[in-house]
């Protein structure tokens, strides 16, 4: 029924919730002490990142840093409690503009110091902030291999990509692999260094040519544009897609691909490596996607079945759907 299948990374193939979302509890919590020397530990949870993610603005983890960071500078809490709530409302408050709508959200709280201060968004050299996000995930040594600066903030400690956790088996990506012919590619905000340390054991039964690494592309590349999914599937020579992620802006970015190219883009919805799985079926539900499922290890499986046609009520384009609902009704 598709040609290929693409794959984002975080929370996918990969269990980020104690590297990634490590990181950035670790860099706001750094910064906001370099800057105002009070502790702000714990303030982060893995809900509130959560929902900045949900709001389909934040693929990129330095921009939720600096969005919870801005915040708390501009608005300083009482208590850790406090805190957490009033950055639970500048997440409810975002939208696809990411960390541009925190900053509109918080203008009445003349922000202008603070986002002086902070220097970004800026290129790693150029940002304190960008700088401790990445020396705090990669470690010195591939600190140095992915921004070829020496690190200066954070040079102890265990480098947090070594708690990535891949979550997917070598015998599904090898059905997956035989069943697509190879039309296999990742499509996600990370960058090559990254994917490559994390994904070593199944790295080769995905087509390198077609993967783009969205944290090595200029800024206006970034998910939710849909350039990464068009350059996948053209390189592929694909005219129809299933893409699996685990956020809004996977599943806006798919269907602003499938509206600017024609081309059916089927979005699968993984829920099992989330901090809250079901507040993200509960989204994936209202975006009425195709398919929901725990782990990418089911997948075989459920395109067996597409296949036999014995799913046909669950993995529906939704331009078939209507379809399908407007003929029942006829029938009754």
């Amino acid at each position: 029924m598709y040609d290929c299948i693409l794959f984002d990374i975080d929370g996918v193939l990969v269990d980020i919730r104690k590297s990634y979302n490590a990181a950035i509890k670790e860099t706001v919590e750094y910064v906001l002490k370099f800057i105002t020397g009070n502790s702000f530990r714990a303030l982060v949870t893995d809900q509130i990142i959560l929902k900045f993610r949900q709001s389909g603005g934040f693929n990129n983890d330095i921009d939720t840093s600096y969005a919870i960071i801005l915040a708390t500078l501009s608005n300083p809490p009482k208590n850790i409690a406090e805190g957490r709530k009033f950055l639970a409302k500048v997440a409810e408050n975002c939208d696809e503009s990411g960390y541009v709508s925190v900053e509109k959200f918080l203008a009445i709280y003349n922000i202008d110091r603070w986002k002086k201060i902070l220097s970004y968004p800026a290129p790693v050299k150029e940002s304190m902030l960008a700088q401790v996000f990445d020396e705090v995930f990669y470690g010195p040594d591939l600190f140095r291999k992915q921004d070829h600066l020496e690190p200066k903030y954070c040079t102890a400690g265990r480098p947090l990509i070594k708690n990535d956790k891949v979550a997917v088996s070598t015998k599904t990506m090898i059905k997956l692999n035989k069943m697509f012919d190879g039309k296999l590619a990742l499509v996600s905000g990370r960058s090559k260094l990254a994917a490559e340390y994390s994904l070593q054991s199944i790295i080769k039964y995905f087509n390198y040519d077609a993967c783009v690494f969205l944290e090595d592309k200029r800024r206006e590349y970034a998910k939710p544009n849909p350039y990464a999914i068009k350059h996948a599937m053209k390189v592929m020579g694909a005219k129809t897609a299933i893409y699996v992620g685990d956020s809004a802006e996977d599943l806006f970015m798919a269907r602003r691909a499938e509206k600017e190219t024609g081309a059916e883009i089927a979005f699968v919805g993984v829920y099992g490596n989330s901090s809250e799985p079901d507040k993200t079926i509960d989204k994936f539900k209202q975006e009425d996607i195709e398919v929901i499922i725990r782990s990418v290890n089911q997948l075989p499986n459920i395109i067996n079945k597409v296949h036999t046609g014995s799913l046909r009520h669950t993995w529906l384009l939704p331009k078939e759907r209507r379809e399908l609902k407007g003929s029942q009704r006829r029938r009754r």
